[in-house]
């Protein structure tokens, strides 16, 4: 028996990360840090609004370690994320949610167009 194909999309790519949609199940896979995350969209959009969440100057301005820990859910690993990588998670979603509300967008003058 051969094994599953599962096709993905690319939504958005910077030069390290990337974020691709499955097809087929329309869930997202966030691909940083070395390691695939699987997650739904209104997951997708959680971890959207806890990077935007992250208060920068305070991360860089305290004694302490530059570091951010990141809860996802139960199912998920926890991400530990230097200032860097926080700047490069922001700029993959960013850049992610541009695209999907573009598709969107034009999805809807396709649709209207056509129909």
């Amino acid at each position: 028996m051969s094994p599953k194909v599962i096709s993905q999309s690319i939504v958005f790519e910077t030069p390290s990360t990337s974020v691709s949609q499955c097809d087929r199940s329309e869930k997202f896979f966030l691909h940083f840090l070395s390691q695939p995350i699987e997650l739904k969209l209104c997951e997708l959009i959680g971890l959207k609004r806890k990077i935007e969440n992250i208060d920068l100057t305070a991360l860089v301005s305290s004694q302490g370690p530059d570091i951010e820990v990141l809860y996802l859910s139960h199912q998920h690993p926890v991400l530990v994320l230097s200032i860097y990588e926080i700047l490069e998670l922001s700029e993959l979603l960013t850049g992610t949610f541009t695209m999907l509300e573009l598709n969107s967008v034009i999805h809807k003058f396709i649709y209207r167009k056509f129909s």
